[in-house]
């Protein structure tokens, strides 16, 4: 096998920095195959000539993107996909396995809202109006006012004027830090976090530290600690069902986070997806410190996973610089799904489907607590996922290999760690994803089953 060699010439910033942007273009391009074995650390530094530090924290940053993993005695590997952000893989075809591994939620009933708001749409005199002209790159007036009243009933009041349309959270989350923070800038986050995030702080070449957490969400004082030392530009994090713990931020750790912000100048990304499942959360964060705070939301969970619309609400001194993000990613939001989720949000459509999924979030968690019992602990917070602690000897990757192997897919919590912290030996389980009830309690008697037995013993190493 030929050793691979990254071609650093011409690409600007620090050596490390070149080997990992090189690593990506060449497993984005192909030539890189995933599972392919690169060279050790001293090998590929005396290839190169440099110092193995800087081979090992290229390395570091390749792991932290995704890119590359590890395995002890063996070396270190392309990755395979195989515990990749599950929003980023094809879904799955074969009917026999059970995927656990989306966060989605699946709304029960034979109601087919689309049908009907596509009919009324054709009779629309103004249809047309949506795909022949450029709309706002933040949106039409109209979209914006509808959203901010759908926020403002779930969440916090909204000045549709500082109310922006994106392509779904995930493209929120690239305008908010792409008009925060420069190349090489720090964002703080929870030490488990949205893998999502991970990729967008790659793309955007951005640093990221990942912040301990208790049972009431992340550390107020590591998180002051670290704007005290580090000055971040901004802090990332998901206060309500937060991915993938599941754990609801108490109001008073809110206000605290938001007062530590005002204090350092810290901006505050507030990713409130599964608020709808929450109707009884605290006040978001951005609620205490609104001149610093970028609060996003998004149809997909809450309505249609189709129906990519994303709600990014901004500082006013910010909403000019937002706009331009969202001009120079995609120009606009698509005005037609605008449009659609505008009307739900308006005839009761987006209600009722809120209404159907808290009800068959209900009786999944139930009946996972009903077959899981003590595994799950005694919280009694109903969530999408559950973040499940393994007993010994079980270790996150062994449990998730194993799992696969019974057809039923789960993801470590190797998947959402921030850095090269001391990672939980647990697994995020997600109830909303599969179609049925009856799914989703043979995947979670299948991983019963496993977590009362023990692992099967590896090939011995000699």
């Amino acid at each position: 096998m030929t050793m691979w060699i990254p071609q650093l010439e011409g690409r600007p910033g620090p050596i490390w920095k070149a080997m990992v942007d090189a690593l990506t273009d060449d497993v984005t391009t192909g030539n890189l195959q995933r599972g392919t074995r690169l060279p050790t650390h001293r090998e590929l530094a005396d290839k190169l000539g440099v110092a193995i530090g800087t081979v090992t924290r290229a390395y570091s940053e390749a792991r932290e993107r995704g890119l590359i993993s590890g395995e002890v005695g063996r070396g270190t590997f392309v990755s395979s996909g195989d515990n990749e952000d599950p929003f980023m893989r094809d879904a799955a075809i074969d009917s026999t396995v059970i995927d656990l591994s989306r966060n989605r939620v699946f709304c029960p009933g034979g109601e087919k809202p689309l049908n009907h708001t596509l009919r009324d749409l054709s009779q629309w005199k103004d249809a047309s109006s949506l795909i022949d002209e450029y709309m706002p790159s933040a949106g039409t007036l109209q979209h914006r006012i509808a959203a901010a009243n759908w926020i403002g009933n779930i969440a916090l009041k909204v000045d549709p004027d500082q109310l922006l349309i994106c392509c779904g959270a995930q493209h929120a989350i690239t305008v908010a830090l792409a008009g925060i923070a420069n190349p090489g800038d720090l964002i703080l986050t929870e030490q488990l976090t949205y893998p999502g995030l991970k990729a967008v702080a790659g793309q955007l070449h951005l640093q990221m530290h990942g912040l301990p957490m208790g049972d009431d969400g992340l550390l107020p004082g590591a998180f002051e600690e670290a704007c005290r030392t580090r000055s971040p530009k901004a802090l990332y994090c998901i206060p309500t069902l937060q991915n993938p713990t599941g754990t609801v931020m108490s109001d008073l750790r809110r206000r605290e986070i938001a007062s530590i912000a005002k204090t350092y100048n810290v901006a505050i990304v507030e990713d409130d997806l599964y608020r709808f499942l929450t109707p009884d959360a605290p006040p978001p964060i951005s609620s205490y410190a609104p001149e610093l705070s970028f609060y996003i939301t998004s149809t997909s969970k809450a309505m249609a996973l189709g129906l990519r619309i994303g709600y990014l609400v901004a500082p006013r001194s910010a909403v000019a610089r937002m706009a331009t993000a969202i001009r120079t990613t995609v120009w606009e939001a698509s005005p037609v799904m605008a449009e659609i989720a505008s009307r739900w949000i308006e005839d009761g459509t987006a209600e009722r489907i809120i209404l159907a999924k808290r009800a068959e979030v209900a009786a999944r968690y139930s009946m996972a607590r009903q077959i899981l019992g003590d595994y799950i602990g005694n919280s009694e917070q109903i969530a999408c996922h559950i973040f499940l602690q393994l007993p010994e000897p079980w270790r996150g990757n062994d449990f998730v290999a194993e799992a696969k192997s019974r057809n039923v897919i789960v993801n470590a919590a190797d998947v959402f760690a921030v850095g090269r912290t001391i990672v939980p030996h647990a697994i995020r389980i997600c109830l909303g994803s599969p179609q049925s009830r009856n799914q989703v309690q043979s995947g979670l008697e299948i991983i019963k089953e496993m977590l009362d037995s023990y692992p099967q013993p590896g090939e011995m190493i000699i």
